[in-house]
């Protein structure tokens, strides 16, 4: 967060864990986006390169997700 990322946008995941995205603060949208949690003191970087996947109501199952130690798709958790 030192670098002042550029916000995206955020959401509430199935979780209720709210995420907050960013560019990547080096490489831009040349770079997947950047998923945090504020809370929890954690950054991930994302699959994707915009947040429209994660953030449609027709896909659930692309929204991201803190486990703990780690960032995981909701797909990935079966």
């Amino acid at each position: 967060m030192s670098h002042n990322p550029s916000k995206i946008d955020s959401m509430v995941n199935n979780y209720q864990q709210k995420v907050t995205f960013y560019e990547h603060p080096i490489h831009g949208e040349e770079s997947p986006v950047i998923a945090v949690w504020h809370d929890k003191q954690q950054a991930f970087e994302t699959d994707f390169y915009e947040t429209d996947d994660m953030m449609n109501e027709d896909y659930d199952d692309y929204q991201p997700i803190f486990t703990g130690d780690d960032c995981v798709c909701f797909f990935d958790l079966g």
